[in-house]
């Protein structure tokens, strides 16, 4: 399986509504990562792309354009595998978007701003141990 690797900084504007998206139940919800969650869950590249470039002016170009080849059957849904929350108030996500050909796995790094987070990282792959080392 062709793997995918996006690695940037993003920052979603406060007005992204919180979408069902991965939510750990019992965990820290952050209501950007999981509206980028619910994005990628409705293979809504264009969108997760243009997030991404409006806010912080990344072009991610086509460089996701294989996550709409490989994921074309779509995904049966996602959940949050692992999270670790700081007492600074640091949260890192690591979630698996469950598609009928195979898991796509994210890590999310958000950091305490304002009465909410900011997402700064973000790495897309299928391969869980690419995406386990990000993890700190």
């Amino acid at each position: 399986m062709k793997a995918l690797i996006v690695a940037g900084l993003v920052s979603l504007a406060p007005t992204v509504a919180l979408s069902e998206g991965c939510v750990l139940e019992g965990g820290t919800v952050v209501a950007k990562v999981e509206a980028m969650n619910q994005m990628m869950l409705n293979l809504d590249v264009a969108g997760f792309v243009g997030a991404i470039k409006d806010e912080i002016g990344l072009d991610l170009g086509d460089s996701l354009s294989g996550v709409t080849d490989i994921y074309a059957a779509g995904f049966d849904g996602c959940e949050t595998i692992a999270q670790r929350s700081d007492l600074g108030g640091m949260v890192q996500n690591v979630v698996m978007f469950n598609g009928k050909v195979g898991p796509l796995f994210g890590y999310w790094l958000a950091v305490p701003q304002g009465d909410g987070h900011r997402v700064i990282s973000f790495t897309l792959d299928t391969d869980l141990e690419k995406v386990m080392g990000n993890l700190r």
